[in-house]
């Protein structure tokens, strides 16, 4: 325990050493003035979280504009019978797990049909969705992708701490 007092002791002179104590003559109180080098590293911190949070600002924007602009709808596979005609053959499933279930909540084999039951709707709603890009001018594509550009940009300097301009 001593050893880490001393420890604690010694930063604490060096941190009171660092610091420049002066009595301003006019006024009786005393005024701490912090060195030169503080100030910047601390105006270069709150400029890298700044870069950090503008460039995260930036980029949820270019997605949200992307995910705006791409259209879903069915897909290809309806085309081959995995659509409307043989969706209703996997409620079977999930009805006979949902009976076993109301009987004994504690069936294992009732909630391993049901999840599996819900996986397979889940993956045949999904599998039926197509996701296009519909034709758009240059100017709303470079809309699109400049803030994605600028925000991973601004992203990287406050992750990397560079100081911003001198």
């Amino acid at each position: 325990m001593g050893r880490q007092d001393d420890e604690i002791q010694r930063k604490l002179n060096e941190l009171e050493a660092s610091l420049d104590y002066s009595t301003s003559q006019d006024e009786a109180s005393t005024v701490l003035k912090v060195p030169a080098d503080t100030q910047m590293s601390t105006t270069a911190g709150i400029a890298s979280e700044l870069n950090i949070f503008m460039g995260l600002g930036l980029l949820l924007t270019s997605v949200l504009m992307l995910f705006h602009h791409v259209k879903v709808g069915t897909g290809w596979l309806s085309w081959f019978g995995f659509g409307g005609q043989g969706f209703g053959f996997v409620i079977i499933p999930l009805l006979i797990g949902l009976g076993i279930i109301f009987y004994n909540s504690k069936s294992k084999t009732g909630w391993i049909i049901t999840a599996a039951s819900c996986a397979l709707i889940f993956f045949a709603v999904l599998s039926q969705l197509v996701m296009t890009f519909p034709t758009t001018s240059l100017l709303g594509l470079i809309i699109m992708f400049l803030p994605l550009a600028l925000g991973v940009a601004m992203l990287m300097k406050g992750l990397s701490g560079q100081k911003t301009g001198k």
